[in-house]
């Protein structure tokens, strides 16, 4: 199959093509899955592969894709060729997978980023729970300066029209774009209403993600989680996303599984404090730390793949987009014409339609994969 055809042509169809594949799974594997509640739909579903290790447990290998739901095209394309070209070269004998495909099915379907009850999953990981205590104000000054509680009447936000260049460098109301992203996108947990809410308490697939990784991470000494994500950095570009707040990374893992100089022709690392890029609270990857054993190393990242582009005019362009569907979720729009353009815009953020894009994502996938294999599979 060629990497185009890889990709789905909605979530219905993803699904149908991943339980498809379960022929091509070694023995023994375990295939499984769980129903995801919803209001709106009786259909949602995040499956899932086990495959355990052999002999002795030295390695688990975690890959999700669609936290993010309108990530999930590409989530679950990179997922299928895993399956078909990855996979079969495997030595199981010291290393078990767990492939998680779709985690996010309600936003799949309906091209959100968010769960039905207006979630980010990839704020929403507190195995403990203290992190949906947690107080962010800056966070929601910003909210409510910068998001008016009224329908979206212009394809420019009310954050766009407070900039002002200073220096050859724009500022929002005397905020760098740089402050600003990390003052907003880090997740707050206080409203649905404001951006990157990360909920009060897990939601029911975080529920069962983390009951799985709970059962499995015991067996293995070095746990290793890639997550899925479009968006963030230079488009068509691989970027390496690890460590920061409550997902550090172990050092000594991380070296030994990615090598960010020899392989620069497919990824590139990229630690969250660089300009343009942020912490989390309450990622997909803090999990595997929470519940993490002495002992135990853990090298959860996120592989992100860049859409719109890095340059200071796409930041803002994308902040812009997602600025105003998110405003329109819960305010409305002025009219159906303007509603259909910016969620248009809005999507392509996640999912771009460009095969040069599509390309080049599932090269530097791949190649990275094959890495990462022979790494944690040598004697």
């Amino acid at each position: 199959m060629d990497n185009l055809g890889y990709f789905p042509i909605n979530y219905a169809n993803s699904r149908a093509r991943w339980q498809s594949l379960q022929p091509l799974y070694p023995v023994p594997a375990f295939f499984g899955g769980w129903k995801v509640p919803s209001a709106t739909d009786n259909d949602l579903f995040t499956d899932h592969l086990f495959i355990p290790h052999s002999k002795e447990g030295r390695t688990l290998l975690v890959i999700t894709s669609g936290v993010h739901g309108s990530e999930s095209y590409a989530g679950s394309a990179i997922e299928h060729m895993f399956i078909k070209e990855i996979l079969p070269t495997i030595d199981f004998s010291h290393v078990g997978l767990w492939l998680v495909h779709n985690m996010n099915p309600w936003g799949f379907k309906h091209h959100q980023r968010c769960t039905e009850n207006g979630v980010n999953l990839n704020r929403n990981f507190s195995i403990n729970g203290e992190m949906f205590k947690r107080d962010t104000p800056k966070a929601s000054q910003l909210n409510d300066k910068f998001i008016p509680k009224m329908p979206v009447s212009s394809r420019k936000s009310h954050w766009l029209q407070t900039m002002a260049m200073k220096d050859g460098q724009p500022y929002f109301d005397g905020l760098s774009l740089d402050e600003f992203t990390k003052g907003v996108s880090p997740g707050q947990f206080i409203r649905k209403e404001y951006v990157e809410y990360g909920g009060k308490e897990l939601e029911p697939s975080s529920t069962h993600f983390v009951h799985g990784i709970r059962e499995m991470m015991p067996a293995y000494k070095n746990i290793i989680g890639l997550d899925l994500h479009t968006g963030l950095g230079e488009r068509g570009r691989l970027h390496l996303i690890a460590g920061g707040g409550n997902e550090r990374v172990d050092k000594s893992l991380l070296n030994e599984v990615f090598d960010p100089k020899g392989d620069a022709d497919f990824y590139e690392y990229t630690p969250p404090e660089v300009e343009g890029y942020y912490e989390v609270y309450g990622g997909i990857n803090a999990a595997f730390v929470e519940l993490a054993k002495p002992g135990q190393r853990v090298c959860a990242v996120t592989m992100e793949f860049g859409t719109l582009g890095h340059s200071i005019e796409k930041q803002i362009e994308g902040m812009n987009s997602f600025f105003l569907e998110h405003q329109g979720q819960y305010y409305g729009y002025s009219t159906p014409k303007l509603e259909a353009e910016i969620k248009a815009e809005n999507f392509a953020r996640s999912f771009p339609d460009d095969q040069d894009w599509k390309n080049e994502i599932m090269n530097a996938s791949r190649e990275t994969f094959k890495r990462v294999i022979q790494r944690i599979t040598r004697p």
